[in-house]
């Protein structure tokens, strides 16, 4: 009786290994690592975890390069044409033009700087994300309304789209954290 007890635990262990790494293969399909040495060097420049860069591409654009939102954001990174030229002269990078923004090195420099001037403004990550997606002044208003802010934290974020953002990017993150563990 021992003995057929041994093989069977051997083939759970198994079954459960080839079912562990096919979610890993799928995932890392579902979640790459598209533009990974542009993403990692600037992540690196402006001190950006380059997990937070991956997750807000996935969030923005799905790594499509040539996409446009219906607000006019362009590009991988989602960035418009007015804080494209605000970028683009802090970061005194010539010849800026709004098409410019579907150059994938390009728009990855201008996104991964602008979280990093984010983060100067707002220390936590959750408020951060919302000023990426619904601007800076706007969640400058929020953080000194009582209802949404204490000054420093959003305790809410009344813009349903702006809230539903947030946490998909921190979702995001948490995934790509799991599945490249080892690689970062």
């Amino acid at each position: 009786r021992k003995k057929k007890k041994k093989p069977m635990k051997l083939v759970v262990m198994a079954l459960t290994l080839l079912f562990l790494g096919s979610i890993f293969m799928v995932g890392r399909q579902l979640f790459p690592l598209t533009h990974g040495e542009t993403i990692r060097a600037y992540a690196a420049q402006y001190g950006v975890s380059p997990f937070l860069v991956y997750s807000v591409i996935h969030t923005e654009s799905r790594f499509n390069e040539n996409a446009l939102s219906p607000a006019g954001a362009k590009g991988l990174m989602q960035i418009t044409d007015d804080t494209g030229r605000y970028l683009a002269g802090k970061l005194d990078l010539e010849a800026f033009t709004p098409e410019s923004l579907y150059d994938p090195e390009r728009n990855i420099h201008m996104g991964v700087y602008y979280l990093s001037l984010l983060a100067q403004s707002f220390q936590r990550k959750e408020t951060k994300l919302a000023a990426y997606n619904a601007g800076p002044t706007r969640v400058s208003g929020w953080l000194q309304e009582e209802a949404y802010g204490d000054g420093e934290r959003l305790h809410t974020i009344p813009f349903e789209e702006t809230k539903n953002y947030v946490k998909r990017v921190i979702l995001r993150e948490r995934i790509y954290r799991i599945l490249y563990f080892l690689d970062g």
